[in-house]
């Protein structure tokens, strides 16, 4: 017995908001450590000297409001490399480009310390300097602050249907009368007639007839562990995610659930809520420690962040918006050639009473839990638990076989990753010592009999289904695509080491509809319906 969920081609959009820092003349962050060792101009073995000590710019001009990473290695006399607990400070002055470094930030393996520079003026070359001690480096470094390139924006769709994209990217709504609006949204959009059909921020009314896309955004980030799984670009263009909604988005449903048909079923779709190198659940407050990873769900989430930290704040990048913080997160997906992190299309996440389990056995998931599917360490098989598929790769239009590998799509079809989460809780736990204790798959069973819990693990919960999809376009070949945590050979296909983690961020009276009307009773309620006659958007 083999058992598959299929994706459901439901969308979700989410309204953008874009917060602009401040432009600085002068910018100076700090990373100290009372550990600083005295730099010198020649300087002792293991002492920094600031003739040898390097100081780089990834990138010598930035467009406005691009960044670019500037990177210190201390050394001493002998050029040896010199590790961490020194105080380095940058500043980029002068010349009159502006722009703000953010925090600088010590990576282990290559014992540099780096900080993000952002465009936010433009202007003539500016002067990067270091200090390591108070005291300043030999060597300087210039930046400068180019126009941005302007923005070519492209036919998606006339009025009254989805203009649908990959990535991030402004929209813009164009009316007869020349008037245009223009918003950032993931994904997809409506485009209605008197203005996008969902996050309408507000322009002068008109009477809208098409809908143009941007190019698709991204993101410099200095790459923490390069060479991790064959990601060896120093520097990454990562995309863009969704700020989220700020508030809940509920309204009146526009269709019924089914009736009661003896499984329950649940879906919503979530958009990307960013890229970065933290996984609060195994390296809980820790920065730069694991692989890159995609989260979906709360867009404010953080290395620190808790389940009851998700449930109170942050904007939602899901249908219901802040209804549902919950933090879903995999490991990203790249071009071994050319280090090129892929983009994702919008996830969706199914919660299900699951195979032939009695849906009034079905209860909440409790306040807190948290949990990790799959296993990063698995190599050159699917990976099945009590003949549960629970990691699978597929293409979404194509017909090829299912399996434990990222398949070879062709262009113009979605390359998925389906994920199943335990179901079955011990009562007590929110948590174990490797994340997935607590939790326990059921012992499946064909009707006439029904799927149960073991006696270890007695309390049935929905199961969740995670699935995730990479559009395969132009110049793409999925063969040579990898997860940032398959720690094994190129020559072995990538994707064997799917998993993901799932940070509990409800509101409980919103889950509690769901499961009361939509999984106990059997009924199918489709894409963010709630039962009782409201539906999530």
């Amino acid at each position: 017995m083999s058992l598959r969920s299929v994706p459901d081609a439901g969308l979700a959009t989410h309204r953008i908001r874009v917060v602009l820092g401040a432009t600085l003349s002068l910018a100076l962050f700090a990373c100290r450590s009372d550990a600083a060792l005295p730099p010198g101009p020649g300087g002792s073995p293991g002492e920094v000297s600031t003739s040898t000590t390097t100081i780089s710019v990834a990138t010598a001009s930035v467009p406005l409001g691009r960044t670019t990473t500037i990177s210190v290695v201390p050394r001493d006399a002998a050029g040896a490399r010199i590790g961490p607990g020194l105080t380095v400070e940058i500043a980029v002055s002068g010349g009159t480009s502006t722009g703000r470094v953010g925090d600088v930030t010590f990576f282990t393996f290559d014992s540099s310390y780096r900080a993000v520079y952002t465009g936010t003026g433009v202007g003539t070359a500016a002067t990067v300097r270091a200090t390591i001690g108070g005291t300043p480096l030999t060597t300087t470094r210039t930046l400068a602050v180019q126009p941005a390139p302007v923005q070519q924006f492209t036919f998606c769709s006339t009025t009254g249907a989805v203009c649908e994209f990959i990535g991030r990217r402004d929209v813009m709504l164009v009316a007869a009368s020349g008037v245009t609006h223009t918003q950032a949204f993931y994904g997809s959009v409506p485009c209605a007639a008197s203005g996008y059909a969902r996050g309408f921020s507000g322009a002068p009314p008109a009477a809208y007839t098409e809908c143009r896309i941007g190019e698709e955004q991204t993101v410099e980030m200095p790459n923490a562990m390069p060479g991790m799984a064959g990601l060896d670009a120093a520097v990454l263009q990562v995309p863009l995610g969704d700020a989220g909604v700020p508030g809940p988005l509920v309204r009146a449903g526009s269709v019924a659930p089914s009736a009661p048909q003896g499984e329950g079923s649940f879906r919503m779709t979530c958009t990307l809520a960013k890229m970065d190198f933290f996984d609060p659940i195994v390296y809980p407050g820790g920065a730069n420690l694991s692989h890159l990873h995609m989260f979906f769900g709360n867009a404010d989430i953080t290395p620190g962040s808790t389940s009851p930290s998700l449930t109170t704040s942050g904007a939602g990048t899901c249908q219901g918006g802040t209804v549902n913080r919950t933090g879903y997160w995999v490991p990203a997906v790249f071009d071994v050639r050319t280090s090129r992190v892929i983009p994702p299309d919008v996830a969706t996440i199914y919660y299900k009473t699951g195979y032939n389990v009695d849906p009034a056995t079905i209860r909440e998931i409790p306040a807190g839990l948290q949990m990790i599917a799959g296993d990063r360490g698995n190599v050159g098989k699917t990976q099945v638990i009590n003949a549960l598929d629970v990691a699978t790769w597929g293409c979404l239009k194509t017909s090829r076989p299912v399996t434990g590998a990222i398949p070879d799509c062709p262009v113009g079809d979605m390359v998925t990753l389906s994920i199943n989460f335990p179901q079955c809780w011990d009562g007590v736990r929110l948590d174990s010592p490797d994340h997935k204790g607590h939790m326990a798959y059921p012992d499946y069973r064909n009707p006439p009999a029904r799927s149960t819990c073991p006696p270890s693990h007695p309390v049935m919960l929905p199961i969740i289904t995670e699935i995730f999809r990479w559009p395969v376009t132009t110049g793409m070949t999925p063969a040579y695509w990898r997860l940032t945590s398959d720690m094994y050979p190129a020559a072995t296909r990538g994707g064997y080491s799917a998993h993901a983690d799932w940070m509990n961020g409800w509101t409980p009276e919103f889950f509690r509809l769901i499961v009361t009307n939509c999984l106990q009773p059997g009924r199918d309620c489709l894409v963010g319906l709630l039962g009782d006659g409201r539906e999530l958007y």
